[in-house]
């Protein structure tokens, strides 16, 4: 809760700058900063973001993904684009390995895809401990509480859950027996139906699995690869990572580049073999982990490596070294969480709008004002969609409430070095037709909170 004055009589406080931080963006910068003893160790612990309109929110499944934030990661677009069409999209009809579906285009912008528009998300720091175990400990070597996917992964809705005790998989719509039996039914409905945490210690083994493939021959997707000492990607039947390779997780991506095996009811997933591979080979290739820092070398190694692995077909992209054309990467990681925890309001800091990486086509500058017409437009529609859900509250009497209306922005840019990062921060802005603005409080001497809020535009 928020309790400066300031809150409750904001017309008292005044604006002075157009863009800054508040209170609530420097805690939020400060848990999200790098590591100054390596990899995840001494700066920040991460937040987790969640976009709330993937089907899953009031769903009755037990976990649902969200992305942890640190700047510790390197790759861009560390969000999932989910507020229009596909991240499939633009491409040219095919993946190079099977047909894709077209693409379609939205009215306002005539775009075909989501890769130049602002995501909102809600963003998680104080509620951290309601859903991590021992979370003030997260970065010691032993922590392993929590179940994390380097790469997108289908944690909730094509995972398979591995029951030994009955010898086989509980799987999205049906039972597989260890002999690749396959029974639909309507009880067993997958890993996504479990308790969160690390099956190993504790858990429920929520989103932790195989990958599933929910079409004829259904069974399990999920890619195999030896390397000369006969260590696979996965560990285990849970799908696990193989921790052999935790020394550098840059050998697990050379094992799967070179050693890539689909299973032989899936020999269409032929990348590597027959050319490099789509986007989604990383969710059928994804391994689970049990804590930040592997996740963190895992995902790293893998951006690190795109040129090797990456057809860049699905999306289409064109990845030359310039910023702008680094956006079409799939960045972002997947950590599947109790969906009551991190869906009740109360538990979020603050509703966020990130924006495109390099939306200022790789300036230092990165703001909201260099979204197109049209995707402040678009920025405007996704605020009605929020409004009218409950999620986001408009005026500065519903600051200090969760929902409310403290809003702020998040960039995603690239730094000297070539490695993204991301910032929180605040700024005015209107939108378009007028009907919404954002409003910056700086922090002052005489209101040490400063805030962000979503007010009426007054058109």
């Amino acid at each position: 809760m928020l309790r400066s004055s300031c809150i409750v009589a904001l017309w008292a406080c005044g604006v002075d700058a157009d863009s800054g931080h508040t209170s609530v963006t420097n805690s939020l910068n400060h848990a999200i900063s790098q590591g100054i003893n390596g990899i995840y160790s001494g700066g920040g612990s991460g937040v987790l973001v969640r976009s709330l309109l993937d089907g899953l929110f009031n769903s009755d499944v037990n976990v649902v993904p969200a992305s942890f934030v640190h700047n510790d990661l390197v790759a861009p677009s560390i969000m999932y684009p989910g507020n229009f069409g596909s991240v499939w999209c633009p491409n040219d009809g095919s993946s190079g390995y099977s047909k894709t579906g077209q693409c379609e285009t939205d009215s306002l912008t005539g775009l075909d895809n989501p890769w130049s528009y602002a995501q909102l998300s809600v963003v998680i720091n104080s509620a951290m401990t309601d859903l991590f175990p021992d979370f003030d400990n997260i970065q010691d070597g032993q922590w392993g509480w929590m179940v994390f996917y380097a790469t997108d992964s289908n944690s909730v809705d094509q995972r398979c859950r591995y029951l030994a005790s009955a010898s086989g998989y509980d799987c999205p719509g049906g039972w597989l027996d260890l002999s690749s039996n396959w029974v639909a039914d309507s009880v067993h409905k997958g890993a996504g139906y479990y308790a969160a945490g690390n099956p190993y210690a504790t858990g429920g083994g929520g989103g932790a699995g195989c990958h599933f493939a929910p079409y004829d021959p259904y069974g399990i997707s999920q890619t195999d690869a030896y390397d000369a000492n006969g260590n696979n990607l996965v560990e285990d039947s849970d799908c696990q990572c193989n921790y052999a390779f935790s020394s550098n997780w840059d050998e697990w991506v050379t094992n799967w580049i070179m050693n890539a095996a689909p299973k032989a009811a899936y020999s269409w997933q032929g990348w590597f073999k027959e050319g490099k591979a789509p986007s989604f080979a990383l969710d059928l290739a994804a391994c689970w982990m049990n804590n930040p820092r592997d996740m963190i070398n895992l995902q790293n190694a893998v951006w690190y490596r795109r040129y090797d692995w990456s057809s860049q077909m699905l999306p289409v992209s064109s990845w030359d070294g310039t910023p702008l054309n680094q956006r079409l990467y799939w960045g972002w990681n997947e950590i599947p969480v109790d969906r009551v925890t991190i869906d009740t309001a109360t538990n979020w800091d603050a509703v966020f709008i990130k924006m495109p990486a390099a939306v200022c086509d790789g300036s230092d500058s990165d703001n909201v004002w260099c979204l197109t017409t049209g995707g402040q437009g678009v920025l405007e529609r996704d605020l009605d969609t929020w409004v009218s859900n409950d999620f986001l509250l408009v005026g500065a009497s519903n600051l200090g409430t969760r929902p409310g209306s403290y809003i702020i922005y998040m960039t995603d840019s690239i730094t000297a070095s070539g490695a993204w990062t991301r910032s929180f921060y605040c700024q005015d802005w209107q939108s378009p037709s007028g009907k919404y603005k954002t409003v910056f409080v700086p922090v002052t001497t005489s209101n040490q909170y400063g805030a962000c809020y979503l007010e009426w535009g007054g058109r």
